[in-house]
């Protein structure tokens, strides 16, 4: 009897757990139709996931690997991972031009491109600090379910810094399986020093826009966005993956080489949706990115500015890495850095 009661209603030190749905939106991109070469058009990305908690698997999950790290981790992330998607939903787009209703698809994820003109993107438009931006809401039908999410506009001239998260501007330790769990399921994220001042400096002298990648689950994009926001990152859109227990584990998923794929489609879409717009490019060594850089860079020599890749210190065999990832591009367009103090404020200095 006891046991049918823990298995209907778990509790943890007194606190009552019970399976909520919600909804996560990623901020997303706004590029100038080119469709259509009269148009002053919009074509507007969203993305986000409809979920579930499933309370149960999360405290399982958590006691787990509170065994293999040795350390107390954060029930809040662990709920979004083992939560499982809303698929083939009904959810309703609200706040622009016209309502809008849409499905899931199979992983309960929302992902959609719709239009609207140059005058009404000038109606709804926010600028603040220097980056222009939408706001719209997603909710659910018959459900008190409501959650706005942001569109980040990227017209055909100007800069934009595309920057990698993990160790480049998050310590993560990417290279060991252990500080990835840790750094991910405990405690607060920490930055690298002095990357948030740099970035700061540059969207104001370049009055440019910021786009983030990384090869990190959407699942943990509102911690990521906590993070961004205490360490006064400029505001931007986030490009990341979705994390289903269909991967064989959540290690083998966040350091697999799959992101290659989808990080170069994300800044190719940047590129292939802007005319003459130039991208600056950050990530780190130790895992694809300078791979990634070259190959975007050989493709798209005239739209990058520059590669800035971050390495440890003394790292002898990385600078040699680089050296011939890079031997085909010019020494002037790219360079390492450690923390955000050795990054340029003056990019285009030659």
């Amino acid at each position: 009897m006891y046991s049918i009661i823990f298995f209907l209603i778990l509790t943890t030190n007194g606190f009552i757990f019970s399976d909520k749905e919600n909804i996560i939106l990623v901020p997303s991109a706004a590029f100038r139709n080119h469709l259509n070469v009269v148009s002053t058009d919009w074509l507007l990305y969203n993305q986000g996931w409809y979920y579930e908690e499933d309370s149960i698997q999360a405290v399982i999950m958590e006691k787990s690997l509170e065994k293999i790290i040795k350390k107390d981790l954060d029930i809040n992330r662990i709920k979004l991972f083992t939560a499982h998607g809303k698929e083939k939903k009904n959810v309703c787009i609200d706040g622009l031009n016209r309502s809008m209703c849409t499905s899931t698809d199979d992983e309960g994820r929302i992902k959609n491109t719709f239009q609207i003109t140059n005058n009404e993107m000038n109606r709804f438009v926010r600028t603040d600090i220097n980056t222009a931006k939408v706001l719209y809401q997603i909710s659910v039908p018959n459900k008190n379910i409501r959650t706005t999410g942001e569109i980040y506009l990227c017209d055909d001239n100007g800069i934009t810094f595309i920057s990698d998260i993990d160790d480049t501007i998050k310590i993560t330790g990417v290279t060991s399986s252990t500080d990835t769990l840790i750094n991910t399921f405990s405690g607060d994220f920490k930055s690298v020093s002095g990357m948030s001042d740099i970035y700061q400096y540059w969207q104001k002298k370049y009055n440019a826009t910021f786009a983030y990648l990384t090869a990190s689950p959407d699942q943990l994009y509102p911690f990521l966005r906590e993070f961004l926001d205490r360490e006064n990152f400029p505001s931007g859109s986030s490009h990341m993956r979705h994390f289903t227990w269909f991967d064989e584990n959540f290690i083998s998923f966040f350091m697999s080489n799959n992101y290659i794929k989808s990080k170069t489609e994300t800044i190719q879409m940047f590129i292939d949706n802007t005319f003459n717009r130039t991208f600056i490019l950050l990530g780190d060594i130790f895992q694809k990115d300078p791979d990634i850089y070259a190959s975007i860079y050989m493709k798209y020599p005239n739209r990058i500015g520059k590669i800035f890749v971050r390495k440890y210190n003394n790292d002898t065999s990385g600078l040699q890495r680089l050296q011939q990832v890079f031997q085909d591009i010019p020494q002037r367009k790219w360079s390492t850095f450690e923390s955000g103090s050795d990054l340029p404020k003056d990019i285009f200095l030659v």
